[in-house]
C-alpha cells in the first residue's frame, strides 16, 4: 500500500523532535517514504537515520514495521519514541508473554505508530499474515535497520537478514526502507537486490564524521598509555575494545586498580551480568566499558566521548562502525587505535583456520588493508574515507593526530636495504623479529643455529635499537615494499619493488613521529555553546532523577546538547522552553515544569548568572568559516539544473515524483548560497508584504502561524524562500 500525501514534515519535526531543521539528506529520505517510495540511506553512525523511518511513520496512516537485530537497543529505541509523543512497541525473546501479546494487540486496534521486530521474529511462521491484521491491512512501510547485515560480502552477514528479500513479495505495493552506515558500493549494490528495492531514493551520506579525532599510535608502554588516557578524561564516558575475553578481564582490573571505574563485558559472562554492565553504561551508573567488539551493536548511548582499541581491529568496517560507536550526538569526541604489529600476525592466525580458501584470501586482504590504516602515517580521515570511495578536499583535515602535526619523513633507502638484504640472506623463510635480530645484531639460539651470524648483513644495524628495524620492516609492509605469506607463519617476502629497492633504483621513505605524545587538537563537547556549568551540572542531576524514575537512559529525557541550550538560554516559561532545539511538544508537557522549576530555583539562588541569559539565535552555534563548505548534492543539483532550463516548480516536483514544498525547500537553499534566481516568480509582491508583516508579528522559530493566519495565501516553501531571501538582505 502506498503512503498518503503527509501535513507538512517540517512542522512534525519540530512538534515531535524539536528540531527546526533537517541534517544532511534527511529531507530527502522522509519525503520518498511520505510518498509511498522505496528508499536507501547510506549514513554514518550519528547522521539520524532512524528520524528518518520514525518521523513518517507519524505522518504515516497505520503502522510502521522497522526490523532491527538488535535485540537489546528495541527497548531504549521504543522508549526515546515514547517520550517523543511517538506510539511505539517492541516484540522480542527477551520480552514477557503478556507484553508481547499487548503488543500484538495495540497494532491490530491500530493504536501503534511504530513496531520494531528482529528478522527471526519476522520470519516466524504465520507473522507476515499477522501483519496483515491490522485497520490499514498491512504495514504503512518497512524499514530495515543495519541493511548490511543482508549481504555476505559486508563485515556483519546475517543469514535471518535473507528472509527479508520475501517482503516485496508479501506486501508488492508497501514502501521499503533500507538503511546502514556502513556499506561499499558492492554491498549496496548486493542490498538493493536482495530487497528488491523498486527505483529507490538513494542517499550515499559523506562517511566523514568530522567531529571525530582519529588518533593512531604504537603500543609502547600499553598500561602506562591507557591510564594516563583515561584519567586525562574524568567523568567522560567511554568504550575500550580488546580482542578476547581475558584481555578485557586484565584492562578492567587495570583500570579499578588506578581507581577508575570500569566494567567488564564480553560473551562469557552470563547473560543477566551482561545486561546489568549494559544497563549501567546506558544508565550513566558506570562511565567506562571494557568490551569485546560484541558490545555495542546493542548500544544507542549518544554521549559516548571516546572509543580506544587496545588492539588491532581486523578490517577497516569494523572500525569505521566501533569507532562511530562515539560522539553519536555530533559533539566533539576521540577514536585513539593503540596498536602493535603483533596484533596483525594474532589475527592472521586465526583467519588461517577457515577452510573456505576465497573468504580467506578475502579477511587476509582486509586486514592487510587494516594493518596499512595503523602503520602508515597520512590523514586518518582521508584513508578511512578513501577506502569507502569518496574523497575529502583540502590538504589537512585538522582533526586527526597526523594533521595535528609532528610527524617528519625520514629517507629510509640505507635501513631499508639493510632489512631486505636480510630476508633475501636468510631465503625468505624467517619471521619478522629473526629478520630484525640479524640486522640489529643478536646474539640469538635461533641466529646460532642456522649460521647467521655469518651474514654480511648480520650487525649492519647494531647502532640502531632493534624497535626502530621492526618499524622500518612494518613500514616496507605497510608500503607493500614486503608482503606477508598467508599460511598462518606471517613470513616476510621480496617483490619486485624490494629488488628495486636493493638495486638502488628507487628510494624508500616514511614518516615517523618524533615524540611521545602528539598535541591533542580535538575540541571538548559542548563547547560551542558557552553556557552556565554550574546550572548544568543541576540539569544534568534532574535528568538523572527523572531517567531513573522512568527506567530510561538519560538521554532518552534530553541529551546533553539541549540540557546545554537550556542553560545558556535559562527560559522562564513554556513559549520560551518550545524554542530549545531537542524538546519537541510531549517533552516540553512531561518534562517542562521539572526542568523549569530547576532553572527558576538556580536563578533565585545565583541571581548574578541572570546577565548571561542569551537568546537561542545568540546561543546556536554558528559554521566555522574555516570549514569545507561541501558541494549541494546530486538531487539538489538536478533540481537547479531544472530551475535554469526553464521548468517551473510544480512541473519539476512533478516530474521528479517530489513534493512542492520539498522543491521549494531546494529553491529556498539555492537563494541562501546565492545563486541568482528570480525568487519573485515564487513569491509574488503582495504575497511577500504579507508574508513579512506575519513574520515581523510572529517570529521565524515556527512558520505554522504564519502559514496558518494566511488562510491560503502562502505555502510554507514561499515562506521559506522568502527568510532565505531575508537572510541574504
Amino acid at each position: 500500500m502506498s503512503v498518503s500525501a503527509s501535513p507538512d514534515v517540517r512542522e512534525v519535526l519540530k512538534r515531535t523532535f524539536g528540531f527546526d531543521d533537517f541534517r544532511p539528506h534527511q529531507a530527502e529520505l522522509v519525503e520518498g517514504l511520505v510518498t509511498g517510495r522505496d528508499v536507501f540511506g547510506v549514513m554514518p553512525t550519528g547522521g539520524g537515520k532512524s528520524l528518518c523511518y520514525q518521523l513518517p511513520a507519524v505522518v504515516a496512516p497505520g503502522c510502521a514495521v522497522v526490523v532491527s537485530p538488535l535485540i537489546a537497543l528495541m527497548k531504549d529505541q521504543v522508549d526515546a519514541a515514547l517520550a517523543n509523543g511517538i506510539r511505539a512497541a517492541c516484540v522480542n525473546s527477551n520480552m514477557s508473554l503478556e507484553d508481547r501479546k499487548e503488543a500484538a494487540r495495540a497494532y491490530r486496534t491500530g493504536e501503534l505508530d511504530l513496531l520494531y521486530l528482529a528478522p527471526e521474529r519476522l520470519s516466524s511462521s504465520g507473522m507476515l499474515d499477522r501483519l496483515r491484521d491490522c485497520p490499514s491491512g498491512g504495514p504503512a512501510f518497512f524499514a530495515i535497520d543495519e541493511a548490511h547485515c543482508l549481504s555476505e560480502w559486508g563485515h556483519d552477514f546475517r543469514p535471518d537478514y535473507l528472509f527479508l528479500g520475501e517482503l516485496r513479495k508479501a506486501f508488492p505495493e508497501t514502501p521499503i526502507g533500507a538503511f546502514t552506515a556502513t556499506a561499499t558500493s558492492k554491498v549496496a549494490d548486493d542490498i538493493e537486490a536482495k530487497l528488491n528495492l523498486h527505483q529507490p531514493v538513494k542517499i550515499r551520506a559523506s562517511f566523514d564524521r568530522s567531529n571525530l579525532y582519529y588518533d593512531v599510535r604504537q603500543k609502547q608502554d600499553w598500561e602506562s598509555q591507557l591510564i594516563d588516557f583515561v584519567k586525562a578524561r574524568p567523568g567522560q564516558s567511554g568504550v575500550i575494545y580488546r580482542t578476547s575475553r581475558k584481555s578485557v578481564e586484565d584492562t578492567a582490573n587495570l583500570l579499578k586498580a588506578n581507581g577508575i571505574a570500569a566494567q567488564a563485558y564480553h560473551a562469557g559472562m552470563e547473560s543477566a551480568e551482561r545486561s546489568r554492565v549494559q544497563e549501567a553504561f546506558i544508565r550513566d551508573d558506570v562511565g567506562i566499558i571494557v568490551a569485546t567488539v560484541a558490545f555495542g551493536m546493542g548500544i544507542d548511548k549518544p554521549d559516548v566521548r571516546f572509543v580506544l582499541h587496545g588492539d588491532l581491529p581486523k578490517n577497516i568496517e569494523s572500525y569505521y562502525q566501533e569507532t562511530g560507536r562515539a560522539g553519536r550526538d555530533g559533539e566533539p569526541s576521540e577514536c585513539l587505535l593503540l596498536y602493535s604489529p603483533r596484533d596483525g600476525a594474532k589475527l592472521r592466525n586465526f583467519l588461517t583456520e577457515i577452510s573456505d580458501e576465497k573468504e580467506r584470501l578475502r579477511t587476509m586482504n582486509l586486514l592487510r588493508e587494516m594493518e596499512k590504516f595503523a602503520a602508515v602515517p597520512t590523514c586518518r580521515r582521508k584513508a578511512l574515507l578513501r577506502y569507502f570511495g569518496e574523497t575529502l578536499e583540502g590538504e589537512n583535515c585538522g582533526n586527526c593526530d597526523f594533521c595535528a602535526g609532528g610527524y617528519e619523513k625520514v629517507d629510509a633507502t640505507r635501513d631499508a636495504q639493510y632489512i631486505l638484504s636480510a630476508i633475501a640472506r636468510t631465503g625468505e623463510r624467517f619471521g619478522s623479529r629473526h629478520v630484525c635480530d640479524v640486522v640489529a645484531g643478536a646474539n640469538t639460539e635461533k641466529i646460532r643455529e642456522n649460521g647467521h651470524q655469518n651474514l654480511k648483513t648480520y650487525g649492519l644495524g647494531s647502532g640502531k635499537h632493534k624497535k626502530h628495524w621492526r618499524n622500518v620492516l612494518d613500514n616496507l609492509i605497510a608500503h607493500e615494499v614486503v608482503e606477508l605469506s598467508d599460511d598462518g607463519y606471517s613470513i616476510p617476502r621480496l617483490t619486485a619493488e624490494s629488488w628495486r629497492i636493493m638495486k638502488g633504483e628507487r628510494e624508500f621513505s616514511f614518516y615517523q613521529d618524533p615524540r611521545k605524545e602528539r598535541a591533542k587538537v580535538s575540541k571538548k563537547a559542548g563547547e560551542d555553546i558557552p553556557c552556565d556549568e554550574g546550572l548544568f551540572e543541576h540539569l544534568k542531576a534532574l535528568r538523572k532523577s527523572i531517567a531513573d524514575e522512568d527506567s530510561v537512559p538519560p538521554y532518552v529525557v534530553l541529551a546533553d546538547r539541549t540540557l546545554r541550550f537550556l542553560s545558556a538560554a535559562m527560559p522562564v516559561d513554556d513559549g520560551d522552553l518550545r524554542k530549545i532545539p531537542g524538546i519537541g511538544t510531549h517533552k516540553c508537557e512531561v518534562y517542562g515544569p521539572r526542568f523549569l522549576a530547576v532553572i527558576g530555583e538556580y536563578l533565585g539562588l545565583h541571581p548574578e548568572v541572570e546577565r548571561k541569559r542569551k537568546s537561542i539565535a545568540e546561543v546556536k552555534p554558528k559554521a566555522s568559516a574555516e570549514k569545507v563548505k561541501r558541494p549541494p548534492s546530486a538531487t539538489f543539483m538536478t533540481t537547479l539544473e531544472m530551475i535554469r532550463s526553464g521548468l517551473t516548480l510544480p512541473e519539476i516536483a512533478e516530474k521528479r515524483s517530489l513534493s512542492l514544498s520539498t522543491i521549494e525547500g531546494h529553491f529556498a537553499r539555492f537563494i541562501e548560497e546565492g545563486e541568482e534566481l528570480d525568487w519573485r516568480a515564487q513569491v509574488n509582491p503582495e504575497q511577500e508584504k504579507f508574508a513579512r508583516e506575519l513574520l515581523m508579528k510572529h517570529g521565524t522559530e515556527s512558520l505554522k502561524p504564519v502559514v496558518e493566519e494566511s488562510e491560503g495565501r502562502l505555502t510554507y516553501g514561499q515562506v521559506r524562500i522568502l527568510l532565505a531571501v531575508m537572510a541574504r538582505e
